[in-house]
């Protein structure tokens, strides 16, 4: 993951990330169990390890809508150029301090202090839809909100959920990050669907190396 710097005392400063740019994007990955982690698997992942998946800023507001965060209505507001730098630097701090848990390690100070400062930001609003069994959402909602919110479930993650629970896809090209919450603590996979199926297909290719 690419380092991120920065001694701005809020989001809206200058962030060193600069995003790739990619005229067709990748689908988008959520299977990790938190939106944090399922943000920070918008870098590489399932076979492409180090593609970008937000470089543009019509690619983080899709995923913004397709992750639940962000209405679909156009409601948010259009990302800036200057909102995915801001983003990316979130992910590859809130990234590598998982990590750090993963290792047993202490987050960099840089680290807790980019994701500190985003999660003093106001978070998106939460309200009770009309029917009082689901989620909705007020009128305000921002991509601004959206990665305050994913900041704060970073710190929940980080803080409350045993480093023992938190493991890396064992696809050989694969880099997502997922909650294990199988009875067992024993999912190996970002999807089985995936980077599972795909390991067996590999998996029988080596005992069958005839078979077609």
């Amino acid at each position: 993951m690419m380092v991120h710097m920065s001694n701005m005392s809020t989001p809206c400063g200058n962030a060193s990330h600069e995003p790739g740019r990619h005229e067709h994007r990748l689908p988008f990955l959520f299977f990790s169990g938190r939106p944090c982690l399922d943000f920070a698997a918008t870098r590489g992942g399932c076979g492409h390890r180090g593609t970008e998946r937000i470089g543009a800023p019509d690619h983080l507001t899709q995923w913004g809508i397709e992750a639940g965060l962000l209405p679909d209505d156009g409601g948010a507001g259009e990302a800036t150029e200057r909102t995915v730098r801001e983003a990316c630097g979130l992910r590859e701090s809130l990234y590598r301090a998982v990590r750090a848990k993963m290792d047993g390690g202490i987050p960099r100070r840089a680290d807790i202090a980019e994701v500190n400062r985003w999660a003093r930001c106001a978070p998106l609003p939460l309200a009770l839809s009309a029917d009082g069994r689901s989620r909705a959402w007020a009128d305000t909602e921002t991509v601004t909100g959206m990665l305050a919110s994913l900041a704060r479930d970073a710190v929940e993650l980080l803080t409350d959920v045993d480093a023992g629970r938190l493991r890396e896809c064992a696809g050989e090209t694969c880099m997502v990050v997922f909650l294990d919450q199988s009875r067992t603590n024993s999912r190996r996979w970002c999807s089985m669907d995936l980077c599972g199926n795909k390991e067996k297909k590999s998996s029988f290719k080596r005992r069958h190396p005839t078979a077609r």
